[in-house]
């Protein structure tokens, strides 16, 4: 079925572009849709807070940065029905990529180790999860002016995403999920704060659960290039920069965030 998805792109892209020249009464034009989400330094890594309160305790906040080396993205192409595993890359990616004539769709998956992992701060398996929230820094996004995303949380091998089945890891099924939710052009270069309450509770009550783990998709029954009303259905903001470093273990060196150029996009995408 994602292969006929995918294919019907083609079929659609000329006769929707000839009557489709943009968004209109203040909706906006979706389409296939390419997001990158910046994973290279403690400045711009995916950053998990959450507050929580543990028996007999007030309650205590942390934050947690991503785990890098088991970050990643896993491409399917739909001509070749091959999977490609990238793992901790610059930048993760979700979405279709229209500049390849294969349409290939990408999912990304980070890591939120909450047992303590690389001096990180602990999530205890017994505390009341009262609110979560990731924050993003978006790098790029590619031929559309937004993409309906879905969020999951689901469980994959740690610092070994694909290695063993990446179809697996790319279909597999999410122990909770967000509703939709748009990625906009307009985020380009600026950080992005997700509400994640709900999953981190489901990730709290899944027995032996030791990671934060998510995968990033896009929407796959919104119809490419076709109008469509935001659907900002977990209260998603922009969130003012640069990031508060206090408490924040570092993960690589620190960098001076920016978009990746054509050049490291290309290659990105080989």
């Amino acid at each position: 079925m994602r292969k006929i998805g995918i294919l019907g792109f083609v079929g659609v892209l000329a006769l929707v572009l000839a009557g489709c020249g943009g968004g209109d009464n203040g909706r906006v034009v979706t389409g296939p849709g390419l997001v990158g989400l910046d994973d290279t330094s403690s400045n711009t890594a995916p950053l998990l807070t959450v507050t929580y309160t543990a028996p007999l305790s007030a309650p205590v906040t942390v934050k947690i940065l991503s785990d890098l080396a088991s970050d990643g993205d896993i491409a399917f192409d739909p001509f070749r029905s091959s999977f490609t595993v990238t793992a901790g890359p610059s930048s993760v990616l979700f979405g279709i990529d229209s500049a390849n004539a294969n349409l290939p769709e990408y999912r990304a998956f980070l890591t939120f180790p909450l047992n303590g992992f690389g001096g990180r701060p602990v999530v205890p398996s017994d505390a009341i999860i009262n609110s979560a929230d990731i924050v993003v820094f978006v790098d790029f996004l590619d031929f559309a002016s937004a993409v309906p995303t879905f969020l999951d949380l689901v469980q994959y091998p740690f610092r070994n995403l694909g290695v063993s089945n990446p179809s697996l890891d790319f279909d597999t099924l999410p122990l909770a999920t967000l509703p939709v939710f748009d990625f906009f052009d307009s985020d380009v270069g600026g950080y992005v704060g997700i509400p994640v309450t709900s999953l981190m509770q489901q990730a709290q009550a899944t027995p032996g659960l030791v990671d934060f783990q998510l995968r990033f998709s896009r929407d796959m029954s919104v119809p490419p290039l076709s109008p469509s009303a935001p659907s900002v259905g977990t209260g998603r903001a922009v969130v003012a920069g640069p990031r508060a470093m206090g408490g924040i273990a570092p993960t690589r060196q620190p960098a001076t965030a920016k978009p990746l150029s054509p050049a490291e996009l290309a290659a990105r995408r080989r």
